[in-house]
């Protein structure tokens, strides 16, 4: 059974390095991801990386609950282990959501990401898997795989007025605002497009 490791909060200079790749997997490992699993379970958030308990190894632990899920998107995750996990984009779609972080408490952020993503990992025996993940569970590994690169959520908000508090997230339904800002500001940039190519037709047939 693993331990619950306190949680490096930001600011602490592990979670701004790189993480190293796991060579092999072996009882050192194990325990890793048995601490992982446990500190996860304990402060009940959908995923946590090696470096947010102190280890710089890439390895990450993903499970989420669909019934307490806050994003529309959610389905069911069982614990699963990604050891030297990476991903590419399938497609160019991006959401906007806002995201929360067990290393930053309380603060929210509005972050676009990927919508669908092909994920590589190695599992806790070694095996290779790869799949096609969409919605939130490809927004859940595309963040915690930025752990591993030294990246936190804070430094993927593009705007200064895109952070608020777990409560005021709640009490405005900034969530739903996010979605609609982004639709919106989709639909005005291909306005500006079609816009740039009619009048680049004209200038040429005159």
């Amino acid at each position: 059974m693993g331990k619950i490791i306190q949680i490096r909060k930001i600011g602490d200079p592990l979670l701004n390095q790189k993480s190293r790749t796991v060579e092999n997997i072996g009882k050192e490992e194990r325990e890793i991801i048995e601490d992982l699993i446990e500190t996860l379970n304990y402060s009940g958030g959908y995923g946590i990386a090696a470096p947010q308990i102190g280890i710089s190894q890439r390895i990450i632990v993903i499970q989420v609950k669909q019934e307490k899920c806050h994003y529309k998107d959610c389905e069911e995750i069982p614990t699963t282990i990604l050891i030297n996990p990476h991903w590419s984009n399938i497609g160019e779609e991006q959401t906007v959501e806002y995201e929360g972080c067990l290393s930053v408490p309380e603060i929210r952020g509005k972050v676009k990401r990927y919508k669908t993503i092909q994920v590589t990992y190695q599992n806790e025996k070694g095996e290779k898997i790869q799949k096609i993940k969409s919605g939130f569970s490809a927004r859940l590994i595309q963040h915690e795989i930025d752990h591993l690169e030294g990246i936190t959520f804070l430094e993927k908000v593009e705007s200064p007025h895109g952070f608020a508090t777990r409560d005021m997230l709640e009490k405005y339904e900034l969530r739903k605002k996010a979605k609609s800002e982004f639709i919106v500001n989709i639909h005005s940039l291909l306005k500006r497009v079609s816009f740039l190519c009619d009048s680049t037709r004209i200038k040429f047939e005159w």
